[in-house]
């Protein structure tokens, strides 16, 4: 299993709601149009040959990233993900102050 960042920026509010349905039903919403997805290379190509089908490639952004375990991870400002849910591994959250 990986992890792997998928986001995208689709102009057509039809085709936005086809993909946060798609990407809510595998992944962990993390900001409006980013998901944390972990899940092996094939359950990632099922998914990505699922959002390709419906984005247009003359007017929509998607972009998958692959995040490696257990990577050190930097946030700021309100939680976004769910109560006892960590980034990889971590135990506990990261503060601001922690990157002065």
């Amino acid at each position: 299993m990986s992890q792997y960042i998928i986001c995208y920026d689709i102009s057509c509010a039809k085709r936005l709601r086809k993909a946060a349905k798609i990407l809510q039903g595998v992944a962990i919403r993390v900001q409006k149009s980013v998901y944390l997805l972990v899940a092996s290379e094939r359950e990632l190509k099922k998914c990505w040959q699922q959002l390709v089908s419906i984005v247009s490639d003359s007017e929509d952004l998607l972009t998958c990233y692959c995040v490696p375990a257990h990577s050190p991870l930097q946030m700021f400002g309100a939680n976004v993900l769910q109560e006892g849910l960590f980034w990889s591994g971590l135990v506990e959250p990261i503060k601001a102050n922690n990157m002065a």
